[in-house]
């Protein structure tokens, strides 16, 4: 690699970029928290498909599951609306742009309706321990990996940070996409069923956009 070294009227010109850069160090740090808080959230749904998909159980032990089930997407949806400052901060296409707004909104509304549903029916658990702790940690650790990763100014950029962030929404999709299947298969309730498989077309949907977006933008260079 050549050095460079910069002439004197560069040197100043450096200053004040550098001192915003310590200013805002601490900062940094607590982003990187929050993203791993936010990110953990979207990590969730694949530990317990095979706990909500054991067969023929008995009606307390299925609603004991889809209360796991709804907690996950609970969890998930109001968790990722809170990456939305990421994509506000990092340099993307207009088409990601497009589709991460859209996904952001998309589960914003989610958390919203599974709010108003738990209220309306008493049956519906939002609030239930979805893992064991191990599993916490677990999470915990790829989630502060993925806030490094997808952190303003020290993170990835560019191209990397697109197809990584991308392909976070892509696995949360199809774990989601699975989960909501196995729950209608369990939920007997016909009003929390029709959500159910509306929820699962919707996650279909944005699971092939993404994907598509992946495989010709992505996975062409």
């Amino acid at each position: 690699m050549k050095l460079i070294m910069p002439s004197a009227r560069n040197l100043r010109h450096q200053e004040q970029p550098m001192h915003i850069e310590a200013l805002h160090a601490p900062r940094r740090s607590t982003l990187i928290r929050f993203v791993a808080i936010a990110l953990l959230l979207t990590l969730a749904a694949c530990s317990q498909l095979s706990n909500v998909s054991k067969s023929a159980p008995s009606k307390s032990k299925a609603r004991a599951q889809l209360s796991i089930g709804y907690s996950l997407l609970y969890q998930e949806a109001e968790g990722i609306p809170k990456l939305k400052w990421i994509f506000m901060f990092k340099d993307k296409p207009e088409e990601m742009g497009r589709v991460t707004n859209d996904l952001v909104s998309y589960y914003q509304e989610l958390a919203d309706t599974l709010q108003r549903l738990s209220k309306q029916y008493p049956a519906m658990r939002i609030d239930v321990t979805a893992m064991s702790e191990i599993e916490g940690d677990e999470r915990k650790a790829i989630g502060e990996d993925l806030a490094k990763d997808f952190a303003p100014l020290v993170g990835k950029t560019g191209v990397k940070f697109e197809r990584e962030a991308l392909l976070m929404f892509y696995n949360t999709l199809n774990e989601q996409r699975h989960l909501t299947g196995v729950m209608v298969g369990l939920e007997t309730d016909p009003g929390l069923r029709k959500f159910l498989e509306t929820t699962k077309t919707q996650l279909e949907e944005r699971y092939a956009k993404v994907g598509g977006l992946l495989d010709h933008r992505y996975f062409t260079q």
